[in-house]
């Protein structure tokens, strides 16, 4: 039951995640002001990292421990 609520808490946190870094990207793309557009698009760039790593760490485990 626990791991059924676990797996829902990551789905949605990837989703919000998704949509947080769409309209991160968004605004780098369409603001006229060059400060926001660096810190926002360092953001953008750290924040995709982190996800991809942890997907990465993800998979590592899943082929480790083929049960789950």
């Amino acid at each position: 039951m626990e791991g059924n609520k676990v797996k829902k808490q990551l789905k949605m946190g990837f989703i919000l995640f998704g949509v947080f870094l769409i309209s991160g990207s968004i605004q780098v793309i369409f603001t006229p002001y060059n400060f926001v557009r660096v810190v926002s698009l360092f953001l953008v760039i750290g924040s995709s990292l982190s996800l991809g790593a942890f997907i990465r760490e993800i998979l590592i485990i899943k082929t480790m421990n083929p049960n789950q």
